[in-house]
């Protein structure tokens, strides 16, 4: 029964943490599928937004649940000014996704190498508190409060993503440009325009989810980023690369199965992932839901 209680448990935590997992890793799919660019640097912003909801409650007590809005925000601005950086000389070049891939890596040494002067070599995390403390009894366990918290915020942006592609004007841009780009030209879409928010937004997705990062990963440390990124990778192509919405499946079978592993293989929980995740690019490389389904 004991065994029984444990599986049912682990399976709601992964379920909440599976959400937030597709939360994280949705600004990675957005910009892929949108500017058709690979951002390796995507887990180095993630934790750059733990990074700056530490400092801001470290200096100004503020609160978990204010340095979301505050992340959004500030990585949103950060996200345009990235674009027009990079965005359109990368779009001119003869191979967008190999030089961004050069162009993103550089950044994520740069972010790194600037934690890692600022903070130091040390974690930093922040109490549960600064969202919210406590725990509740599940099937004999205690789950922290902040993972409620967490699994309703990242339900709800995701489900604003899925407002902003499926029911606005700008979201239909949107997905008319990651089917044809050419198309969607020819069509008369502005390209332009769709293309620097769904970049700016997609940027700041990751900025927010780093501030639940402590709480998932442990801590808050620069190299992390790297394992962030591999993990929102994982997701991505569970679900479809090039499909953002498909990330949330993506998302909620990862959240699961690792902490299934968690529990009761620990010691191989990201080895078996990893593996699992090789097998699905060579069974299906569109991912689970590729194919005609990879078009939103």
């Amino acid at each position: 029964m004991a065994g029984a209680e444990l599986a049912a448990y682990s399976i709601v935590v992964g379920l909440l943490e599976g959400l937030y997992f597709a939360f994280m890793a949705l600004g990675l799919n957005l910009v892929f599928g949108v500017v058709r660019m690979v951002n390796i640097a995507h887990g180095d912003l993630v934790v750059l937004g733990g990074y700056l909801a530490f400092v801001l409650f470290a200096s100004m007590k503020v609160s978990g649940l204010a340095s979301l809005i505050i992340s959004f925000a500030a990585f949103f601005v950060l996200g345009v000014a990235l674009y027009y950086v990079l965005v359109p000389k990368l779009q001119d070049s003869s191979d967008p996704e190999m030089f961004s891939f050069i162009a993103f890596f550089g950044i994520s040494m740069i972010i790194e190498a600037a934690a890692t002067l600022i903070f130091g070599e040390y974690p930093v995390s922040l109490p549960y508190s600064a969202v919210l403390g406590g725990s509740l009894i599940l099937f004999g366990y205690g789950v922290p409060r902040v993972f409620l918290v967490m699994s309703a915020v990242s339900t709800a942006m995701l489900a604003i993503t899925y407002y902003y592609l499926q029911l606005t004007g700008l979201g239909r841009s949107t997905r008319a440009m990651m089917q044809n780009r050419e198309q969607a030209l020819a069509l008369g879409v502005n390209t332009k325009v769709a293309t620097l928010f769904a970049f700016a937004y997609g940027i700041a997705l990751a900025g927010m989810a780093g501030v639940f990062t402590p709480y998932v990963f442990g801590d808050i440390y620069a190299p992390a980023g790297s394992i962030i990124t591999a993990v929102a990778f994982t997701i991505v192509i569970i679900g479809a690369l090039g499909n953002p919405l498909s990330t949330i499946i993506g998302g909620l079978i990862f959240g699961v199965a690792y902490e299934l592993l968690e529990v009761y293989i620990p010691s191989l929980a990201y080895v078996i992932v990893f593996i699992a995740l090789l097998v699905i690019i060579v069974a299906k490389p569109g991912g689970l839901l590729g194919g005609e389904q990879r078009e939103v």
